[in-house]
């Protein structure tokens, strides 16, 4: 049996999703579609109770890149089924439903992505039953750990970054952006959506108070933000950038000033497993990233798709 999860029903199905996505789901800009268990499935629950067995996360996403085109679609994020409850139809059951919200859907089909590796063979097997067309592409995501920082950053880079992070060497005109006035902040956030035609970054949040104001930071000429790199706070403790842009004449050096920052400030402050996960989804950051972290390369992975 399938269900739409309601707020009140989540935290039956949380167990089975992990950290790092319970803030996207409890949020709601996930949606949760749950699988119960049959009554009398296992001897350790009563034949009259249904139990959280399976779940499925998906959201519905605008400006998905296929071919040429760029396109609404469905993305379908997690789905997972409790090991004791494997073999019984709940990972097809949770399938045919997310089937048919598309039939009524305007997206135009469904994606997903699977890690590159033999131990997710079997995954990709079950998305190819359902019809699920694979190849392989670069995700615009890059992981940064405190041990990419200590290997990768070149010595001179690193000494700048760590200057720049130590505080009083900070330039006058790189200000956190919780400095920022919540009205100044929505409009350098809409302005800089306008500049960004791609759509990327439609969907973020223009609340100043959604980023983590120790790490987002914003480059000021006179009045106005020229340059921003906003990151947020996940609950996990984990940081994700989502902005790197300028729309400054000085551009990518004014970025990369930005980023060496970031980079320092995560070095000297956060612990030690705590990790950067940068979207770059706009060329020019995935190329400052890259020249940051030369040896770091963008996550390859097996996207699917279902129409």
């Amino acid at each position: 049996m399938v269900i739409w999860v309601k707020d009140n029903e989540i935290d039956a199905f949380l167990p089975l999703v992990p950290d790092e996505m319970k803030g996207k789901v409890k949020s709601g800009e996930w949606f949760c579609l749950g699988g119960l268990s049959e009554p009398g499935e296992t001897k350790e629950h009563p034949t009259d109770e249904k139990v959280a067995a399976g779940v499925l996360l998906f959201s519905s996403e605008e400006g998905i890149s296929f071919g040429e085109d760029r396109v609404s679609m469905i993305e379908l994020h997690w789905l997972y089924v409790s090991e004791r409850y494997r073999q019984k139809g709940i990972a097809n059951e949770l399938m045919q439903e997310l089937s048919d919200i598309l039939e009524d859907n305007p997206a135009e089909g469904i994606i997903c992505d699977i890690p590159l590796g033999s131990e997710y063979d079997l995954i990709e097997d079950f998305f190819s039953s359902w019809g699920f067309s694979f190849d392989v592409t670069e995700y615009n995501e890059m992981t940064i750990t405190k041990e990419d920082c200590r290997r990768e950053i070149s010595p001179e880079n690193k000494e700048e970054a760590l200057k720049l992070a130590s505080g009083p060497a900070r330039n006058i005109d790189l200000i956190s952006v919780s400095e920022l006035s919540k009205e100044d902040f929505k409009k350098s956030i809409q302005k800089m959506k306008e500049e960004e035609r791609s759509g990327y970054y439609d969907r973020l949040s223009e609340n100043r108070d959604d980023y983590a104001g120790d790490m987002s930071y914003a480059v000021i000429h006179g009045d106005d933000v020229s340059s921003m790199a906003l990151f947020e706070r996940l609950a996990d403790g984990n940081l994700h950038m989502v902005m790197l842009e300028t729309l400054s004449k000085r551009g990518a050096k004014e970025l990369l000033t930005l980023l060496r920052y970031c980079a320092g400030y995560y070095y000297l402050n956060y612990p030690e497993e705590a990790t950067v996960n940068f979207s770059l989804g706009i060329e020019r950051s995935r190329n400052l990233a890259v020249h940051l972290f030369p040896d770091k390369e963008p996550v390859r992975v097996r996207r699917g798709y279902f129409f």
